[in-house]
């Protein structure tokens, strides 16, 4: 037997993860393949059940109070993002993180088509549409061949802020002559923005200060520690935030097509809102 057939004493033997290597061009602050072999972010993989629970409960409520197919499509869209981001966390692959991150951009599209399209009671706009498609198109083609993930932030960020823009001005207008519907809409819109607004600074922590934030995991028992996964909390505030941000647009809706008072916004738990048919009086 020559030398270099004896094992070496004390060699580390090669770690092979069950979906490989990782080939995602980001790699997050949760330590890799520790609380289950078969997924490689157990905690940044399992918090995006918030977002399959809130879109089918959007999916079913649209349904059951014959709203209109583009908050189908809306919650669809957040399902798919769901999705997305299970497959991603759970394998580390670049393809899946596109199936995470593209979703996004698409999704938030439609929300802004329902926000410029609020107060057209008919038909669709072509050119809104051709608009975005022709957004999203770009945003594809340019961040697969860049694969610099600041790219697709930014091209979110913008799509957010101009949400934002169009929905304060929509409430500006609805002000003046709906109290009560202002009212409703602003709840729903610091909800909103609170929850993505409280994802985004946990995101950041964990992102800058993840040797600290591992450092306090590991001092920790296994029962706290997952406590501190931040991340996680970035899907749970985004996944209630999209939610919220949907409901706006169909309560805006409802206004702009002076049908609101045939609804009611009730909650799950205080904090989860949904339209649901007036209870009509005898």
């Amino acid at each position: 037997m020559k030398l270099d057939d004896h094992p070496i004493a004390g060699a580390i033997p090669e770690i092979i993860h069950y979906w490989g290597d990782a080939t995602s061009t980001i790699d997050w602050c949760e330590e890799n393949y520790v609380v289950c072999k078969y997924i490689a972010e157990f905690w940044n993989t399992s918090t995006n059940l918030v977002f399959f629970t809130l879109a089918l409960l959007g999916m079913y409520k649209v349904r059951t109070t014959g709203q209109e197919n583009r908050f189908l499509i809306c919650y669809m869209a957040m399902l798919i993002v769901g999705l997305g981001s299970w497959l991603f966390h759970m394998t580390l692959q670049y393809q899946w993180q596109l199936a995470d991150e593209l979703p996004m951009v698409y999704g938030t599209c439609v929300c802004i088509y329902c926000a410029l399209r609020a107060d057209v009671k008919v038909g669709s706009d072509i050119l809104v549409s051709l608009a975005l498609v022709a957004y999203s198109t770009v945003v594809t083609l340019v961040y697969v061949q860049i694969r610099k993930p600041v790219f697709h932030q930014v091209a979110y960020g913008i799509e957010v802020f101009y949400i934002v823009f169009l929905n304060t001005r929509h409430q500006i207008e609805i002000r003046k002559t709906n109290p009560r519907a202002y009212g409703e809409l602003t709840q729903l819109f610091w909800v909103g923005f609170g929850s993505f607004g409280a994802a985004f600074i946990l995101w950041n922590i964990d992102n800058i200060f993840c040797g600290n934030l591992r450092a306090i995991r590991d001092a920790l028992p296994p029962l706290f520690s997952p406590l501190f996964q931040l991340h996680a909390y970035w899907h749970i505030g985004t996944a209630l935030g999209c939610y919220v941000t949907i409901v706006y647009q169909q309560y805006l809706r409802l206004v702009k097509l002076n049908t609101i008072d045939q609804y009611r916004i009730r909650r799950v738990a205080l904090v989860v809102p949904y339209l649901d048919k007036a209870v009509k009086k005898l």
